[in-house]
């Protein structure tokens, strides 16, 4: 059925308005704004904030993990007082059994607070960090005792004066390591193999001693 306004003009199916002079032809259905004040009155929603925090124990045992470095260090600390106890004829013995008791420790402390289960390689490798503090600090120490004892004419000096009064003069053997003492060159070359040697015995032991740690607190889980 063709419609048409009041105007005259012929309208198209379902127009809303006239063409012509813009007459509405039905009622629109009522659409209102909504109230600002509802709006306002609606609690508003903070959007979630995500965070990245760092874990206090990081799975991977190195020097940038800080709690193993502290663990670490604080058993090296322990056996290097353990360590110096006089104990006579067992001093050898004691030492080992220090030195491989750091590395066990370190372990079994940093899986006791972080509840990590370390595997063979990590478990060596926090042994060997506490061996490394432990070779600091007997260097330190070390270091210390030159001082002392420089004013008795050095370390070469009170060498010498053990390995006379402990062998014959006329021992070749002694002979020669004499002569290698009284040059600084000689000297140098037995304290950078002594420091060489010390190195590789104070961080092999605690390592082992990490390695057995964390197979023996893997078999009792």
């Amino acid at each position: 059925m063709v419609e048409f306004c009041s105007c005259g003009a012929q309208l198209p199916e379902d127009a809303l308005f006239c063409h012509r002079c813009g007459k509405p032809q039905r009622e629109l259905p009522d659409v209102h704004a909504p109230d600002p004040h509802e709006v306002l009155d609606e609690p508003l929603l903070a959007p979630p904030v995500l965070t990245a925090d760092e874990p206090a124990f990081p799975t991977a045992i190195n020097f940038h993990n800080r709690p193993a470095v502290r663990i670490c260090l604080f058993c090296a600390v322990a056996a290097s007082v353990l360590s110096s106890l006089p104990l006579g004829v067992l001093s050898v013995f004691w030492l080992l059994l220090t030195l491989l008791g750091s590395g066990f420790v370190a372990v079994y402390v940093y899986h006791r607070r972080s509840g990590q289960f370390l595997a063979t390689r990590a478990g060596a490798r926090m042994g060997w960090m506490t061996g490394l503090f432990y070779w600091v600090i007997s260097m330190i120490v070390f270091a210390m005792k030159m001082v002392a004892v420089s004013g008795q004419g050095g370390l070469g000096a009170i060498l010498r004066e053990q390995m006379e009064s402990s062998a014959s003069r006329d021992d070749a053997n002694m002979q020669e390591a004499l002569r290698i003492l009284e040059s600084p060159q000689g000297l140098a070359t037995l304290l950078i193999f002594v420091l060489f040697v010390a190195f590789l015995f104070f961080t092999a032991l605690p390592a082992i001693g990490g390695a057995l740690g964390s197979k023996i607190i893997e078999k009792e889980q």
